[in-house]
């Protein structure tokens, strides 16, 4: 009997076992699969493609956004609605971003049973959104449930891995009103209460609008120091005084000038004095009204229970380059866990790739480093031997100048000589 029971309960087991989406990309019909959507005419155009760098090619072949700051829009549907009031809603998917986003996001929508994939578009309504969301400083794994027609994001943040390797998220949304959240195989969240993170339904308590601050109630934190007494002199000190060193111009003319009056100095006989503050010995601390059960909270066990008929990509990129793969919705974690264990052994190995790229990139950067030094240096010396060629030339053309005055000083003086030699001659005769 006990036999019976067990094999009952497995068969029914794997009987709500379902998958109802498991897209790879693995070839080329995925257009096939996938509606882009109308709802705009000038949308960013998606590819197949494994990246520019990889470990595995097929592994690693994926949809890839392929053009800078456009908006994404496609989307594709589940093999049945998935009711997720009665099993956990797992969802789970890999993306790769080999640009580091400056602003956009790589998340997924899943939407409701009938929704219309032409005229999907940010505005359309959705029941989850997850996933990695970038915009300059601001850096978030996004978690958002949509109740009764309101958005409502997590409180609870997660920092979004910034290098450019493969990265794995998982969601599930357990019928119960937990969740539980992974990152790249490590558990961050496990079946924790929604009202823990999200406020959907509003506190169940809030402060008593009946109550009011009692008469006597001391709420100034900090008091003068009644020992701390200010000089007895201390206003007749003046804080500035007129320069004792200055002296009227000579030039003044009063009549024009008016009455000549120094400049003012600080007084040096001035100190800053201001009251000493001290606890208050009656501080009551900052009063705050007795909380009450809240009228207007109401629970609601389907809270976060959807009929999902579709997942969606609806993205802006100022940077492409994002690919998505492995998209997995189900309600079997065994489903999730197989592409788990694939993305760890290929992880490993993009590590191996990306150290190799890093140090490529370090040599490479230190070469260029190297070469502008270099550069310099002979900029340096070139400039110096021209420093050095133009003293020469200054010297040789101070040489030639001597050398010519010299020439010219000698001619001058042989002339001379000439002239006077035949007047002795002639003075002689």
């Amino acid at each position: 009997m006990k036999t019976t029971l067990l094999a009952s309960l497995a068969i029914a087991t794997l009987a709500s076992a379902t998958t109802y989406l498991e897209e790879t990309f693995s070839d080329d019909k995925w257009q096939d699969r996938w509606t882009i959507s109308s709802a705009k005419t000038d949308l960013g155009a998606f590819e197949i493609s494994p990246g520019n760098w990889y470990a595995d090619k097929e592994y690693s072949q994926g949809l890839r956004t392929t053009q800078d700051a456009r908006f994404y829009s496609a989307s594709t549907p589940l093999s049945a609605t998935f009711d997720t009031s009665n099993d956990d809603l797992i969802v789970q998917y890999t993306v790769k971003q080999e640009v580091p986003q400056e602003c956009g996001g790589s998340y997924l929508k899943l939407l409701p049973a009938g929704y219309d994939a032409s005229t999907f578009n940010g505005e359309s309504e959705y029941a989850i959104m997850f996933g990695p969301d970038v915009c300059g400083v601001q850096s978030r794994v996004h978690v958002i449930f949509s109740h009764k027609g309101k958005n409502f994001l997590t409180k609870k943040e997660f920092p979004v891995p910034k290098d450019t390797k493969t990265h794995l998220y998982r969601l599930i949304v357990h019928p119960n009103q937990k969740y539980s959240l992974m990152l790249d195989g490590d558990v961050k969240i496990d079946k924790v209460p929604l009202e823990e993170h999200w406020d959907i339904l509003g506190p169940k308590t809030i402060p008593d609008p009946k109550a009011t601050k009692p008469t006597d109630w001391v709420d100034v934190a900090k008091i003068e120091d009644p020992s701390h007494v200010k000089p007895a002199n201390y206003d007749d000190i003046p804080r500035y005084i007129p320069d004792p060193d200055a002296t009227q111009p000579e030039d003044w003319d009063t009549e024009a000038d008016g009455t000549w009056e120094a400049a003012e100095i600080p007084n040096p006989d001035f100190e800053e004095w201001a009251p000493k503050m001290i606890d208050n010995p009656a501080y009551k601390g900052e009063w705050k009204a007795a909380e009450v059960p809240n009228p207007e909270y109401k629970e609601d066990p389907d809270m976060v229970h959807y009929k999902i008929g579709g997942v969606g990509l609806d993205l802006w990129q100022v940077n492409s380059g994002s690919i998505f793969d492995d998209i997995v919705v189900t309600n079997e974690i065994g489903v999730a866990d197989k592409y788990l264990e694939q993305w760890k052994e290929m992880s490993a190995k993009e590590g191996v790739i990306v150290a190799r790229m890093d140090e490529e990139a370090k040599a490479k950067e230190n070469e260029e480093a190297k070469e502008k030094e270099n550069a310099k240096e002979v900029s340096a010396d070139e400039l110096e031997m021209d420093e050095l060629d133009e003293d020469d030339e200054e010297e040789a053309k101070a040489k030639e100048a001597k050398e010519a005055k010299e020439a010219k000083e000698a001619k001058e003086a042989n002339d001379a000589k000439e002239t006077k030699e035949p007047e002795s001659i002639h003075d002689e005769l």
